[in-house]
């Protein structure tokens, strides 16, 4: 990405982002969020997931405030209007990762959870 790209924010994405358990946690989201924009950070494309719906516009960051354990946190955010002709970042949501929850969340903030269908 050569050019530094504006942010946008899921209506609930500030909740997400409250709702991590530290302030520390909080800040590395935000930051997640602004590397990509700023073009120092890619994250990991999604797919199409039969269980929780088509995210394979959006990308996965792993991120934790401990680096003696597995990133226990995820971000998940896509490029509008796609990776192509990128003019915005989109965080769509972030938190935990236990069972899939949060991808499950972004499909749903995205109309596309396999329970919409």
């Amino acid at each position: 990405m050569k050019k530094h790209l504006p942010r946008k924010y899921q209506p609930k994405f500030a909740d997400d982002v409250k709702k991590l358990p530290t302030v520390n946690l909080q800040r590395l989201a935000l930051q997640k969020i602004i590397d990509v924009s700023i073009g120092t950070l890619v994250g990991i494309p999604l797919e199409d997931h039969a269980a929780i719906g088509d995210l394979s516009d959006c990308r996965k960051i792993y991120f934790d405030e401990r680096d003696d354990i597995s990133p226990r946190y995820r971000l998940v955010y896509r490029f509008l209007p796609d990776e192509i002709q990128a003019v915005c970042v989109e965080a769509i949501t972030v938190g935990e990762r236990k069972l899939l929850e949060v991808y499950a969340e972004a499909a749903r903030r995205l109309g596309r959870s396999v329970d919409d269908l």
